[in-house]
């Protein structure tokens, strides 16, 4: 309620600050009347152009400053006030403001300069952005705005990118190592040595396939291309599908997959392709965030012309601040980011394969009690199934 009404005297001070300024304008306006003929097109223009300027002025959630030749603020609107954190601003030097005094200099060309400001908020570091233009000898114009939505994306980018360099080199290692055993002592190795060979190249090669697959999904996804063809589905038949490419990561962790699958739930209208990769997208990451030789149960239930299908780990949980940006495209919880690989594209995927085949996904999830993710996918009913038999 405090904000709320300091956010009103601001916007009411900007206002009064503009309209002021305005006012101090207007003599020297019309002293030159007289000068110049105007229509009375023009006339009607100049009416209605204060009002047009002063309610974008106010309106603007970027912070506007104008600064005169002394360096003094002669005007700023509301959003200046709420940025910068001050609640005053009219008559102070601009330079030496709080957020301003401390700003790095990042790009400056003539008559332009950027400069970037850090300010603690409450889960992490913000960053401000101010953009100066010169006025010529009258002054500057600043104009402030928090950027730290864009830093962070930024920051989930170059992650990201150091992440997929992670990614591909694990397989791509693998299949190196192999193919160079292979290529030296494969005459002379036993069926058993062969069969060994071979089954580690195969894990390593769909290790890549389902690698790229979601690299390509995502690029789909953000060009708005992505599509899914839905027909009648086993539930069963996606996971065993599912379990081909992520049965090596759990035996590695000698985990187990404990299945809950009942026969009235196992026929859906989906693209089974897809509901595999979602299943295997969901299974590979209750097997990284959890400990070894844990449990990861997959259990499916109807609900209202629905099969809901809930994949549940026994993994340290996700705090609840995380849980709403969990499907945003790079994100990964701070919990387990530095515990495990992984691109921060799979619950983004699986959100775009679920909604593209009108179901759901959500998350339940608590720290120390595991990490439950169920999604919804369209019962298949029994004329469609007669149909596409026939």
């Amino acid at each position: 309620m405090k904000k709320e009404e300091e956010r009103a005297t601001s916007e009411r001070a900007a206002r009064s600050e503009f309209a002021e300024r305005r006012r101090g304008g207007e003599p020297e306006a019309s002293a030159k009347s007289g000068e110049r003929r105007r229509t009375p097109g023009r006339r009607a223009t100049d009416a209605i152009a204060p009002i047009d300027v002063q309610d974008a002025f106010v309106a603007l959630t970027d912070g506007i400053l104008i600064v005169d030749s002394h360096g003094k603020i002669a005007s700023a609107n509301p959003a200046a006030f709420r940025i910068l954190g001050e609640d005053r601003l009219r008559g102070q030097k601009f330079e030496e403001l709080l957020l301003v005094s401390g700003a790095t200099t990042v790009q400056e060309t003539r008559g332009h300069r950027v400069r970037r400001a850090w300010f603690p908020r409450e889960d992490r570091m913000g960053v401000l952005e101010i953009v100066s233009t010169t006025l010529g000898q009258r002054g500057w114009l600043h104009t402030v705005r928090d950027v730290t939505a864009q830093a962070e994306l930024l920051r989930l980018k170059e992650d990201f990118l150091l992440q997929v360099a992670h990614e591909l080199r694990t397989p791509i290692a693998a299949l190196t190592a192999t193919l160079d055993l292979l290529y030296d002592d494969a005459l002379t190795m036993s069926r058993d040595a062969l069969g060994s060979m071979v089954s580690t190249l195969r894990r390593s090669a769909l290790r890549l396939e389902h690698l790229v697959e979601n690299l390509l999904d995502a690029g789909s996804i953000e060009a708005g291309t992505f599509q899914v063809r839905a027909m009648p589905t086993s539930v069963r038949q996606s996971l065993q599908d599912a379990l081909v490419f992520v049965q090596p990561l759990l035996d590695s962790k000698r985990q187990e997959i404990v299945t809950q699958l009942h026969a009235e739930s196992d026929r859906v209208l989906a693209d089974q392709r897809r509901t595999s990769q979602v299943l295997a997208n969901l299974i590979a990451n209750a097997s990284k965030y959890s400990p070894e030789e844990t449990k990861i149960t997959v259990s499916s239930a109807t609900r209202e012309g629905f099969v809901r299908i809930t994949i549940a780990d026994e993994g340290p949980g996700i705090p609840a601040d995380e849980q709403t940006r969990l499907f945003q495209r790079f994100f990964r919880s701070r919990e387990v980011r530095d515990q495990a690989g992984g691109l921060g594209l799979g619950l983004t995927i699986c959100r775009a394969i679920v909604h593209a085949q009108g179901g759901e996904i959500g998350i339940e999830s608590a720290p120390g009690r595991g990490t439950s993710v169920h999604f919804t996918l369209p019962k298949a009913r029994q004329l469609t199934e007669e149909a596409a038999t026939e």
